[in-house]
């Protein structure tokens, strides 16, 4: 009975030890857990890089989606997010204005740098996969024609900066840059080229997972 008394308080210590020490690692850190989750909500802003094209002006719009990120090492996770992201445009002529309002579902993968609890840098390539909808308005009228622009991707550039309301949960923002590399019109012989600029602000929420 002694010896079973003994081996239970001694599995007591061992447990509260490994608690104690798992919340002293994630308190230094970026995250106590490996995997962790993200969510995402905010404004974007796109202007773009014309050759060609015209006199192209940017528009602003919505941003938001989650994502996951996996803890490698202390300092580096790598994430992946799934995000919405509307990068309209105008079109100027002498004669007119044209507004082209696209959306797409974005991937970036990221390597990310946790240079302090409360600050982090990111890296990576993004592809927006799908394509969610494109209309083009002209004088009031709004015609879809989504077939007429192509995929986007590109690399994005961030950071991150926030605070730990608890080992488990951070609030913070969410700045990130889009240099979009692929030609947004889908054109088979095109005499233009148009490519997105976007900036992304969002607040951020992350929670441990495992």
């Amino acid at each position: 009975m002694v010896k079973f008394k003994s081996i239970l308080v001694l599995f007591m210590l061992l447990s509260a030890t490994s608690v104690w020490g798992e919340r002293r690692l994630g308190s230094g850190g970026y995250t106590q857990r490996k995997l962790s989750g993200l969510v995402y909500g905010g404004f974007s802003f796109t202007s773009h890089q014309s050759e060609g094209a015209g006199n192209v002006t940017g528009q602003t719009g919505l941003a938001f989606g989650f994502g996951v990120d996996y803890k490698i090492m202390n300092q580096i996770s790598l994430g992946i997010d799934m995000l919405y992201t509307s990068k309209g445009y105008q079109l100027k002529s002498e004669n007119s204005v044209i507004q082209y309002d696209l959306s797409y579902l974005e991937f970036p993968i990221w390597v990310k740098w946790n240079l302090a609890r409360e600050f982090q840098l990111r890296a990576g390539p993004y592809l927006a996969g799908m394509m969610v909808a494109a209309t083009r308005q002209v004088s009031g009228t709004a015609t879809p024609l989504k077939s007429d622009f192509a995929n986007d991707f590109g690399v994005s550039f961030g950071s991150w900066i926030g605070f730990w309301a608890n080992p488990q949960l951070a609030v913070g923002v969410d700045l990130r840059y889009d240099m979009g590399l692929a030609n947004i019109q889908n054109v088979a012989e095109p005499s233009s080229a148009i490519r997105s600029r976007t900036f992304i602000s969002m607040l951020n929420f992350i929670f441990g997972l495992k």
